[in-house]
């Protein structure tokens, strides 16, 4: 897949409208898309989900589009795509919702985000789930490792409106590790509901991914 370069454009609107889904501030905002693709069934640390998902399709989203914006020393992501049976929220055993995450090297060492890091190459995901009032901040250091930590200071607001959601992620810029001119590399992950899609199963971003602040 085609390597996609994202720049973060700097802005003076307004905190409230950039972080507002449907905002003005993203109008003139350049947009990339990143295809998706299903995640490996085998890198799944479940046997049982091995088996029971052999014959059916997961990750259903085929792509997403997204932007981003420096405002002082916040990093705000707006990431969009087509949902059109969405599920905004966990109202029964076997219901699960649609969900987002984005992914970075923790530290200064580049890690390898298709397999959530490695032992010393930690990762770190911003992850939402219609549904919930607080996003999640998710660390990794491999498949079937992953942590939330209740202390973060992200933010994120969604919108579901003419059959796709539209989330913007908001975290402060210090937390992620920018070194030189080539920025960072970030991963995309959709998880559709309405597939019953989660934890490992989901639709992810196999292509290189480079975010620089401009």
């Amino acid at each position: 897949m085609t390597a996609t370069q994202l720049n973060a454009t700097s802005s003076e609107a307004d905190l409230e409208d950039i972080l507002a889904p449907n905002g003005g501030a993203w109008n003139d905002i350049d947009s990339k898309t990143v295809e998706l693709a299903p995640t490996p069934l085998d890198r799944q640390p479940s046997a049982y989900v091995q088996v029971a998902w052999k014959d059916r399709g997961h990750g259903k989203i085929s792509e997403l589009t997204v932007q981003a914006i420096t405002h002082k020393d916040t990093l705000a992501l707006r990431i969009q795509w087509a949902a059109d049976q969405p599920k905004r929220s966990i109202n029964d055993i076997n219901a699960y919702a649609d969900a987002c995450a984005v992914s970075f090297s923790a530290g200064g060492d580049e890690a390898e985000l298709q397999t959530m890091g490695s032992p010393g190459k930690p990762v770190v995901a911003w992850h939402w789930r219609a549904g919930t009032e607080a996003p999640f901040s998710v660390t990794a250091s491999g498949i079937g490792t992953a942590e939330r930590s209740a202390d973060h200071q992200l933010q994120a607001h969604s919108r579901w409106s003419d059959e796709h959601w539209q989330v913007v992620f908001a975290g402060p810029l210090d937390s992620l590790s920018f070194s030189g001119a080539d920025g960072i590399p970030i991963a995309f992950a959709i998880w559709c509901g309405a597939n019953s899609e989660r934890a490992g199963l989901k639709a992810h971003s196999p292509g290189s991914c480079q975010l620089t602040i401009k």
